[in-house]
């Protein structure tokens, strides 16, 4: 007779464990590196690219850059400060600076008022492109964003500009009903230049569209000219990059958390993580189950082209191509546009494709907005581009292969791309 012991997997059981747990913490740790890496690219990208509108030192349509070159050329120390910490770390600025903002909307209530405070001596604010919040900066003005024209006289008599000059006109303009306020380069009732009196509460604010301030127009007409008086007449400009991501933590404000559960919480998420991993147990073989029928996936994947031919998917599809294309051309060019109602209405079921694709409505201000800079930076024909951003759409599968091709060809053109 012949006996087996058993030997026990106790040691081999003990070590899968030690090794799954080793693993699980190496997760973690990179997990959380790598998402650290990952935010401050994230931010490096939407807050320094040269690329981004009116940056100083974007050398593309958008950009700034040669408008500084300029400055600097005529004598006048352009300083760029980047975020919040770039604003702190410069000099303050006194009566003989003017400090230029690009895309104030980027200012949250916390960062507006530190900047506010920060820049209360300077003698002059110029404020380019979308502003924000007008209000909160103690200014009685109003954007208005309308269709940009070739060009524009002043119309108006002012240190540094003529009646005689003329730019050119961008999509964001700005009307005000307050006393002592300059506006030229007006057309109908909105100026792309508005001088904002200073008073004792704020310095002189200059509101611009910032068209005539962009790489792409700076050469034309009376733009440079005009520039270069608005923001240079003083002996320093400070030029401040708002950080969307920029956070203003007051010391005066007290948390009723304490410090330490932070830290605990992490903690707790690794005790929990190695827990799971000693105790729990991996499964074994997927089991097969018998169904009461097999459908294959070519079959199923034949219904739903059919049922998406029904229902005339392909216009829908390139209504989202459009709707997608114009948040890119809005983001690229600053201007403001908001997807969610389109794409609310594109979500409808009762969407009436053949009326749309038949009669399209008119395009609102954002989008005509968008087709008049898209226009202006490419030198399309206006038909052109809004017959690709706003006119009919297309409801067979070839026009939508030629459809896409056209608006990334579009995209390209706007991004200086080959």
């Amino acid at each position: 007779m012949t006996v087996t012991t058993p030997v026990s997997s106790t040691p081999k059981r003990t070590l899968d464990r030690w090794i799954w747990l080793a693993v699980g913490i190496v997760v973690v740790v990179v997990g959380v590196v790598v998402v650290a890496f990952l935010g401050a690219g994230l931010n490096s990208l939407a807050t320094e690219s040269p690329d981004n509108p009116f940056d100083p030192a974007g050398a593309g349509p958008g950009g700034t850059k040669a408008l500084v070159s300029v400055i600097d050329d005529h004598g006048v120390d352009v300083e760029v400060a980047r975020g919040i910490k770039g604003l702190d770390d410069a000099d303050r600025p006194d009566y003989d600076t003017t400090v230029v903002v690009s895309s104030a909307s980027l200012l949250n209530p916390g960062t507006r008022q530190h900047f506010l405070d920060r820049v209360a001596n300077a003698g002059r604010i110029v404020l380019v492109g979308p502003p924000g919040n007008l209000a909160a900066f103690g200014v009685n003005a109003t954007a208005v964003y309308g269709s940009a024209t070739s060009a524009v006289y002043a119309g108006c008599t002012t240190s540094g500009i003529a009646p005689g000059d003329a730019t050119t006109y961008g999509p964001i303009a700005y009307t005000t009903t307050e006393p002592g306020a300059v506006a030229c380069f007006t057309d109908g009732i909105a100026s792309s230049v508005l001088i904002m009196p200073a008073m004792t509460s704020r310095p002189e604010i200059v509101l611009m569209g910032g068209d005539m301030l962009v790489n792409a127009h700076l050469d034309q007409y009376d733009n440079a000219g005009v520039a270069i008086r608005m923001i240079a007449g003083n002996d320093r400009v400070l030029w401040y990059v708002p950080y969307l991501t920029d956070e203003i933590t007051s010391d005066d404000e007290s948390s009723d958390i304490p410090r330490a559960i932070g830290p605990l919480i992490l903690l707790s998420v690794f005790v929990v993580l190695a827990l799971m991993l000693w105790r729990g147990r991996r499964f074994g073989p997927l089991v097969t189950e018998p169904l009461p029928a097999v459908v294959k996936a070519i079959e199923t994947t034949q219904a739903r082209g059919r049922m998406y031919h029904r229902a005339r998917a392909v216009t829908r599809s390139a209504a989202t191509l459009r709707i997608q294309t114009l948040t890119g051309l809005a983001r690229y060019l600053g201007l403001p546009y908001d997807p969610s109602v389109a794409i609310t209405v594109l979500a409808q079921p009762d969407w009436e494709l053949d009326a749309l694709a038949g009669h399209p409505a008119p395009p609102g201000p954002a989008v005509s907005a968008i087709i008049d800079a898209v226009v202006a930076a490419t030198g399309r024909d206006p038909a052109q581009v809004s017959a690709l951003l706003a006119d009919r759409l297309p409801d067979t599968e070839d026009a939508l292969v030629v459809f896409t091709t056209e608006l990334t060809a579009l995209e390209k053109e706007v991004h200086r791309t080959p």
